[in-house]
């Protein structure tokens, strides 16, 4: 249980620290454009933005994913890599179909998936609505 516990909060923290260094990337980025984004035309340059950091947070979600289905394989709690990644995909989301689970010794571990899938969404809808409002002011000058 204890190393159930240290993998899940060691994949956890590499996660956050990864869905952070993205975010901390695209604030450096837009902090660059700036001068570009505070001049009209605004409707093309907010969708622009818009799209950077909604393919950002499909990134960190895919690699978040992938990097439990990784675990997952490694350890081989499913037989596949098809069905470790569904399972991560569907407990990051904090989905839970059931459809697919792992096995009673390994339990504490999907649960860390949900509530790490769960804490970077909360990131990820923080870096939308800051990124936005940061944009929205912007235009207003």
């Amino acid at each position: 249980m204890l190393t159930q516990l240290l993998v899940g909060f060691l994949i956890t923290f590499f996660s956050l620290a990864v869905g952070a260094g993205f975010w901390w990337g695209l604030n450096a980025l837009l902090e660059r454009m700036e001068d570009w984004l505070c001049r009209p035309p605004h409707a093309f340059k907010s969708l622009l933005v818009i799209w950077m950091v909604v393919v950002s947070a499909m990134v960190i979600m895919t690699l978040g994913v992938a990097l439990w289905a990784l675990v997952f394989h490694d350890l081989r709690v499913f037989s596949t890599f098809e069905e470790a990644a569904y399972y991560s995909l569907v407990a990051y989301t904090t989905l839970g179909l059931g459809d697919v689970v792992v096995p009673v010794e390994r339990r504490l571990l999907g649960g860390i998936t949900g509530a790490n899938g769960f804490l970077m969404f909360g990131l990820m809808t923080a870096m939308l609505t800051d990124t936005l409002r940061h944009i929205r002011n912007l235009h207003r000058g």
